[in-house]
């Protein structure tokens, strides 16, 4: 799967399928999508890579932690690595192509827009939960 910001200077690649992919609806990724949530794909990070631009990323340390990158030309939200945990984050409106998988859970939702109601059928949980425990179950 490929994927990159609005501008192009920055694309990616993944040569794995996602793990799991969520809603989060925490401050912050409203913030940094102008949106009521953000959408990620989880996977390994050993499995993905810059292709162009890797120069033009910028990082926000949102938290202990927790680094989000954007390009510097458009300011598009694009994957974070955490390579000492071989994972990636990968905001999945920035793939070009299908992630091949559906969020399987709204996370954060103490901390929803008013404005917004959500109509699926997907668990939803006040904070953040292992999503891991979630595939599983």
């Amino acid at each position: 799967m490929k994927g990159s910001c609005a501008c192009g200077s920055i694309r990616y690649e993944l040569n794995d399928r996602f793990l799991v992919a969520n809603h989060c609806h925490c401050s912050i990724c409203r913030k940094v999508h102008g949106a009521a949530f953000g959408t990620f794909g989880h996977a390994k990070a050993d499995a993905f890579r810059w292709l162009q631009g890797e120069a033009l990323l910028t990082g926000y340390r949102s938290s202990d932690g927790n680094v989000r990158n954007f390009c510097q030309v458009c300011g598009s939200n694009l994957p974070s690595v955490f390579s000492e945990m071989n994972y990636v984050r990968i905001p999945l409106a920035t793939l070009d192509d299908d992630p091949g998988i559906q969020p399987l859970a709204h996370l954060y939702v103490k901390s929803k827009v008013s404005w917004f109601d959500i109509a699926d059928c997907l668990p939803q949980y006040p904070e953040v939960v292992d999503l891991r425990e979630l595939v599983k179950g």
